[in-house]
């Protein structure tokens, strides 16, 4: 076993401290910060639908999350600075279903717009106070959506 020093000691188990906390603040944010009118809007199909990929990307990166703060967990209860030296088999599911779930809501996050412009709906991208996250039924609506302060 190779020798290490207090210092790498103490860096190690504080980078498993700083990725736990990171975890926990990225799932807390995708769980109760992510605006639902916006996912409302998208599956109930109205005339006005507000679409942002990065909600769609974030509700996918959930899982991600909660490997990094197990794996992290792990490495703060491991003796000495080492790397791990096998993984368990609940971490290697979970490792792979969590990469699936990423790419699924990844994939899915670029698909939906084709869709929506499949759909007939136009992508209202007037310059302005009006983002081009907004698609409306038709493209005359699109001049009466004000944005929300």
């Amino acid at each position: 076993m190779r020798p290490y020093t207090k210092l790498q000691w103490v860096g190690f188990k504080f980078a498993g401290i700083f990725l736990m906390a990171v975890s926990l603040i990225m799932v807390y944010y995708s769980m109760f910060f992510i605006e639902e009118y916006r996912l409302y809007s998208l599956i109930t199909l109205d005339n006005t639908i507000i679409y942002d990929g990065r909600i769609i990307t974030a509700i996918g990166g959930i899982p991600t999350y909660i490997y990094v703060f197990f794996f992290s967990f792990r490495t703060i209860l491991q003796k000495g600075v080492e790397r791990l030296k096998k993984g368990t088999l609940i971490g290697n599911i979970w490792g792979l279903f969590s990469l699936a779930c990423f790419v699924f809501f990844m994939v899915i996050s670029w698909i939906i717009p084709l869709g929506l412009m499949a759909l007939d709906y136009t992508l209202c991208d007037e310059e302005g106070d009006v983002p081009g996250l907004y698609y409306a039924s038709k493209p005359e609506i699109c001049k009466t959506i004000v944005s929300k302060p």
